[in-house]
């Protein structure tokens, strides 16, 4: 759950931020075209990624791409160099600003696409890429990163496959005039039930009654029926918050509401038990 301005925050034609460096790497469309013959397989998946994900640090990349080395550490440097050449190819860039300081390392470099990298990614699509320069804000990065974060995660819960998973912006519901806007849509299946789930990253970083206003949103889509009659029932709604007081905090918000009606809609975790709410499963609201 964010307060960011919408209208700022997805374009899905904005790129991220583009150096002098990058600048002078803009590739015309046959060298792009050429480029993507041969350009396939884990490099091209960790471009897509970071395409849904907007950022993602070294050590996300190494989570997301490389989980099959055969420790943390090769799985880091494999993603080390994998990012390194991505650069020098001009297909994506390197914020200035690290995650957990310089002493952290290379795993603490966030990346993005550039320009050329996005243009290699939509090649056939209609609609041109447009660059839009800005840094972000902490609060815009680390809220950003959480999701890539929960994202890799997910992909990681053992036994569990994630058939779907849709990011911001198109994870919106339209309701009416107003849009539902999770942080994300997943479906996840054990191999026998398929489980469906809207999840909330709470960083505390807002007043909990924001969170209740939240969840009323939810309800008012609920009472729509449009997922229900799209998928037969209605996604549980995780909200995933960083230590138990908040836990609690947002619990009693949700509980002590006088306008929520369907307080069973609404699931309260810390970040490690994501991997055994995908194993138990979402249940559902019919």
């Amino acid at each position: 759950m964010n307060d960011f301005n919408p209208a700022d925050r997805f374009d899905q034609n904005e790129i991220h931020v583009e150096t002098d460096a990058e600048t002078a790497a803009r590739m015309s469309r046959k060298q792009l075209e050429n480029m993507a013959v041969d350009f396939q397989g884990r490099d091209r998946a960790i471009m897509e990624a970071l395409e849904n994900c907007r950022y993602m640090t070294t050590g996300q990349v190494a989570d997301f791409g490389f989980s099959d080395h055969a420790n943390q550490g090769a799985a880091q440097r494999a993603a080390n160099r994998t990012m390194n050449r991505l650069r020098e190819m001009g297909l994506t860039s390197a914020l200035d600003r690290r995650i957990g300081g310089v002493r952290a390392g290379s795993s603490s470099l966030v990346w993005g696409l550039t320009n050329p990298g996005s243009r290699l990614l939509n090649l056939d699509s209609d609609t041109p890429v447009r660059k839009r320069h800005f840094e972000p804000s902490a609060q815009f990065l680390n809220h950003t990163l959480g999701i890539s974060g929960l994202y890799t995660q997910l992909l990681g819960c053992a036994g569990i496959t994630v058939v779907e998973v849709q990011f911001e912006p198109s994870c919106w519901r339209n309701y009416g005039s107003a849009i539902l806007k999770p942080d994300l849509y997943a479906v996840t299946s054990d191999g026998v039930y398929e489980d469906y789930w809207f999840i909330e990253l709470d960083l505390a970083t807002e007043a909990p009654s924001r969170v209740a206003d939240k969840c009323g949103q939810y309800e008012a889509y609920y009472n729509t029926g449009a997922e229900q009659n799209n998928i037969g029932i209605f996604p549980a709604v995780v909200w995933i918050v960083p230590d138990e007081k908040r836990r609690k905090t947002v619990k009693n918000h949700i509980a002590q509401s006088r306008e929520l009606q369907h307080k069973n809609l609404f699931t309260v975790i810390l970040p490690d038990e994501l991997e055994a709410l995908m194993r138990k499963g979402a249940g559902g609201v019919i």
